[in-house]
């Protein structure tokens, strides 16, 4: 009977740490190698402008406007 209370702890604490591990990781991809005005889309793809508001107001003069769904684009 010990043997299988220690065996389930074993069992539930790597999941537990499984669950860590791809928690953190997930958000360290969606961060770089897109350039100065870039991010990354729903799909992981690197497109261009409308999240970076200091980008957008060293450019044009203003932030960037929102245009829905939780998008902001940098309108020129």
């Amino acid at each position: 009977m010990k043997l299988v209370k220690s065996l389930r702890t074993v069992v539930l604490l790597g999941v537990v740490i499984g669950a860590t591990t791809l928690s953190s990781v997930a958000p360290t991809f969606a961060l770089g190698a897109c350039g100065r005005n870039g991010h990354r889309n729903p799909w992981g793809n690197c497109v261009w402008g409308g999240q970076n508001q200091s980008w957008c107001l060293r450019q044009t003069g203003h932030t960037a406007t929102y245009v829905g769904n939780g998008v902001y684009r940098c309108l020129r």
